[in-house]
């Protein structure tokens, strides 16, 4: 009974519940997925960086790429990105692990606009549907020639299931974007974070190099 008397309730909610209805399976889709997504990035691979660190010492650069190739994590992403340009000035290449950390945050960010969006418009689609309601009230007493109870309480229920859903999927949406914000902005600083030691590893890397084509030739 409890099961049937929501059932009916929301079917009371009119029109206005068909947007409100695809705005929380949105929700519910972006959430669970980009917390997939973020439960895949993980933290730095430490071992992975370290093996590729020492195939590069050893001057082994085709098979510190192939480590990366064969990586699906994003700080293997920028690392690559970074070795790719190695025989670059050392801005060149902070410059382009920059881009490549914006890239993987522009990534990770998926789908949180369109959270951002909900929050904001779900609360209006519950408004439209409360004005609906309470117009279909007025109609019926308007049909009825009396405000009896009967007579409007279709068109209140409509009002009150709209505006009420409206806001709890408004709700959900800010509270999932928001949580979702604070786990990108930790994936930035962790990715910030390798690809600063990956610079000046790169750049310490290249240091004896340089030494040696300084020195004067006997």
């Amino acid at each position: 009974m409890p099961s049937h008397s929501f059932l009916s309730l929301i079917q009371q909610g009119g029109i206005s519940l068909v947007p409100l209805g695809i705005c929380s399976v949105l929700v519910v889709t972006i959430f669970l997925e980009r917390l997939w997504a973020f439960s895949r990035m993980g933290r730095p691979p430490r071992e992975l960086l370290h093996r590729v660190e020492s195939r590069l010492t050893a001057g082994q650069w085709q098979e510190a790429l192939r480590l990366l190739d064969e990586s699906p994590s994003p700080y293997a992403r920028v690392a690559k990105a970074g070795l790719l340009r190695r025989q670059a000035s050392p801005q060149e290449v902070s410059d382009m692990l920059t881009l490549a950390c914006e890239t993987e945050v522009a990534s990770a960010s998926r789908g949180l606009p369109v959270l951002g969006t909900i929050g904001n418009v779900a609360p209006f689609f519950g408004l439209f549907g409360t004005v609906l309601g309470i117009m279909r009230a007025f109609q019926e007493v308007s049909h009825r020639g009396s405000a009896e109870a009967a007579a409007i309480s279709g068109g209140i229920a409509e009002a009150l299931v709209a505006t009420a859903l409206g806001l709890g999927v408004g709700i959900a949406a800010v509270i999932g974007n928001n949580w979702l914000q604070a786990l990108v902005e930790g994936f930035r600083l962790r990715l910030e974070r390798t690809a600063t030691e990956w610079v000046y590893f790169l750049q310490h890397l290249s240091e004896p190099t340089a030494e040696r084509d300084r020195e004067p030739v006997a």
